[in-house]
């Protein structure tokens, strides 16, 4: 059976033959330099001045982020994903005012410069894995930064899957288990700074100490860690597949919900063509996404590349459908 869903994803063999070995003390030395060397690598990806491995899932990794948001702010919703992040932050009881637009429009970066009047923070998905909508950044942080408001930015499924330059952004989140190409279970926070905090927040969520300390605060599965550690050396270029899966399904008679130039190359959504193309496809050798209720709700199916998908692959689905 192969994943062609945002999670789990198709896992490279060699790092599935690393997540096999016998685990580490992860207070060994060996243990400690190599999640270091993973944090360094993270950092050197993405422009970040700092990063956090926690152990933990893509929601905890928001989650840690929304501790450290304090006084008012603005958070972006054109997706699932951006109606997660305005839950999470009205969760921490900070005032939260949340700008929408419709799945799979495009933020109105005007609109937003308007909004950020007398917001201290700004929080939005950057590829927003519900409609496969890479959103506009670049042009967000200029805007935030220009009038003094901090960034914080979901990466969860952009890193690794598009170019991403965390320069002028305070926090952002990430995770192991999409684009970067290896198994869920470690929660990545990007940091500009160690954020400082005038209220308490849980241990395990104290994203400072995280930043602070040489190793992991707490137990870390060594064979999450040295899977990420192997799916880091792999190449990744998504972009080619993400054309593929477009071009196919136009080829069907589909129109993907987005279009470039901002469709992702790692997730493609759409409405299925026909009822019971989800087991259609599971029948033939493939998952593809669908069964989340908040695609099921709205109809949608999609097809994601994250991970070890091979052309031929996506070839074989669509000539097994045609």
């Amino acid at each position: 059976m192969i994943s062609l869903m945002p999670g789990p994803v198709e896992i490279d063999a060699k790092v599935r033959a690393v997540f096999c070995q016998a685990p580490l003390s992860h207070r060994s030395s060996e243990f400690i330099r190599r999640f270091e060397a993973v944090r360094t690598a993270l950092a050197k990806m993405t422009g970040a001045r700092h990063v956090a491995l926690l152990n933990g899932s893509g929601t905890l990794a928001n989650e840690a982020v929304g501790s450290c948001l304090e006084g008012p702010g603005v958070v972006l919703v054109n997706g699932e994903f951006g109606a997660r992040l305005a839950r999470q932050a009205e969760r921490w009881r900070v005032p939260v005012r949340v700008v929408e637009w419709p799945w799979g429009v495009p933020w109105d970066l005007d609109r937003v410069a308007w909004e950020l009047n007398g917001a201290e923070w700004v929080w939005a998905t950057h590829l927003e894995t519900s409609t496969g909508m890479v959103n506009d950044i670049e042009g967000l942080v200029a805007l935030a930064n220009a009038r003094g408001v901090r960034v914080a930015l979901d990466c969860i499924s952009s890193v690794g899957a598009v170019p991403v330059d965390l320069t002028g952004v305070w926090l952002a989140s990430g995770v192991s288990g999409k684009a970067l190409g290896s198994y869920a279970g470690v929660a990545i926070v990007f940091a500009s700074e160690i954020p400082s905090l005038s209220r308490p927040v849980p241990a395990y969520l104290d994203v400072a100490e995280a930043l602070r300390t040489e190793g992991s605060c707490f137990t870390f599965p060594s064979p999450l860690l040295l899977a990420l550690e192997e799916a880091l050396r792999r190449e990744r270029n998504y972009s080619p597949l993400g054309t593929l899966v477009r071009t196919r399904l136009r080829g069907m008679g589909i129109e993907p919900m987005v279009e470039e130039p901002v469709a992702a190359p790692v997730v493609t959504t759409f409405v299925p063509p026909e009822p019971g193309f989800l087991d259609r496809c599971h029948d033939l050798g493939y998952r593809i996404g669908g069964e989340s209720g908040y695609l099921a709700a709205r109809g949608l199916v999609q097809i994601a590349t994250m991970g070890a998908v091979l052309a031929s692959q996506i070839n074989g689905l669509f000539d097994r459908l045609s």
